[in-house]
């Protein structure tokens, strides 16, 4: 999140726009009846009041031109950048415009006001991908329009995930830029476990290991340790490095079992959404070749959660605003276009009240992974929708956590 302080909020309402498009501006929103004793929190709730009157006005997160924060004092925003940056991603996705931070210490708290450049509006009927057209196609691909319910999941993973963040072992490190981490967790009691690495999601843009930890206890008490892994986030790197930090991950793990105490040999991953496609470009890579010194078979099996596998739909939402997919990256980066380099087992679970793209995509990984000669099996979760679907981690009794425990401890 990079932001300019200026001493006077510039004005929104002028801005040189395209001809044919529309200015939205928003009023200037607090955190209205929200809790703000945290300044994050306020943020967050300020944010999400002024977006909420920017979509009323037909502007999308992908239209954002600028933002003016108001806040009194900047040194929390300065020492907390990573928990702001956090909070607009999980807002706005990786949707970021133009930041004014004005500093105003008569505020009780932040002020948030947005503008946005509307592009004119094309054929309704228009179809651009398949039957589908540009509405119906965000919503394919859009799990909060599909749960709204979705609020609670945050909320529950910003204060579930970071007190459980506490319990870890070890953070350690693959890279040297602020996201190439992972957080270690080992179970009690158990000597040599194997581990198992967890890839959050959040399209490639948002969330962070911290969010997931507390789904690690299932998994710990079935003594099995437990690594989550972040990685640097788009728009500020691409997914051909994204994929490269996680293989970093995965090769860093084998590095340090020795200094833990855990088996490199018997090492599995699984991922959610965009770490559901993460998990499934591991589960296709040449190990050999990432680092002539790692074992073919550095991945002993590959559990992806509600992934995308195929980036070709995901170029024709409005998110492609951050994506940037060329057809090469679509051909090179889509796991049903990577061959895998041994025959390791995959486990793929869709919530049964996800949408029929989300199932689609996980079959056509079944199909491509079983013609090169892989196991393929499924964890039915039925009743879950794309967010509740992970929570369900932290159930040792939901049918995709016994198939991780049982798969990393039996590989």
């Amino acid at each position: 999140m990079q932001f300019i302080q200026v001493e006077t909020a510039p004005d929104l309402d002028d801005q040189n726009v395209p001809a044919g498009t529309r200015l939205v501006v928003t009023d200037q929103f607090n955190a209205g009846d929200g809790p703000t004793d945290d300044p994050v929190t306020a943020f967050r709730l300020a944010l999400t009041r002024a977006a909420g009157a920017m979509m009323a006005e037909g502007a999308m997160p992908p239209h954002l031109s600028r933002m003016i924060l108001c806040l009194p004092d900047i040194g929390v925003l300065q020492n907390r950048l990573i928990d702001y940056d956090l909070a607009f991603r999980e807002t706005l996705a990786g949707n970021f415009p133009e930041i004014s931070v004005v500093v105003d210490a008569s505020l009780k708290g932040p002020e948030v006001a947005l503008s946005a450049v509307v592009p004119p509006a094309g054929d309704p009927d228009a179809k651009v991908y398949g039957d589908f057209t540009q509405a119906e196609v965000n919503f394919q691909y859009s799990p909060r329009a599909q749960a709204p319910d979705h609020e609670k999941y945050f909320e529950l993973w910003r204060v579930s995930g970071p007190a459980y963040q506490k319990n870890r072992r070890a953070e350690v490190w693959f890279g040297e830029t602020p996201g190439q981490s992972f957080d270690l967790f080992m179970p009690e009691g158990v000597a040599n476990p194997p581990l198992h690495l967890f890839i959050h999601g959040g399209y490639w843009q948002a969330l962070d290991k911290r969010n997931h930890a507390h789904m690690a206890d299932a998994m710990l008490k079935a003594g099995i340790a437990v690594a989550m892994v972040n990685y640097d986030l788009m728009p500020e790197v691409d997914l051909a490095e994204i994929i490269r930090q996680c293989r970093a991950a995965v090769a860093r793990a084998h590095d340090v079992a020795g200094d833990y105490g855990y088996d490199r040999n018997r090492m599995t991953v699984s991922g959610h959404s965009a770490g559901g496609h993460l998990s499934g470009a591991l589960a296709c890579t040449d190990w050999t070749e990432f680092r002539e010194d790692l074992p073919a078979d550095l991945l002993k099996g590959s559990v992806p959660i509600s992934g995308l596998f195929d980036l070709e739909p995901l170029s024709k939402t409005g998110m492609q605003r951050v994506f940037r997919f060329t057809a090469e990256d679509i051909a090179v980066l889509s796991p049903i276009n990577m061959t895998p380099a041994v025959k390791i087992p995959v486990i793929l679970s869709v919530g049964g009240l996800e949408s029929p793209e989300f199932h689609r995509q996980s079959a056509l990984f079944a199909e491509h992974m079983r013609r090169h000669g892989c196991q393929v099996s499924e964890a039915v979760m039925e009743g879950h929708h794309h967010f509740s679907i992970v929570e369900a981690l932290t159930d040792p009794a939901a049918p995709l956590t016994s198939a991780i425990i049982q798969l990393a401890k039996t590989c």
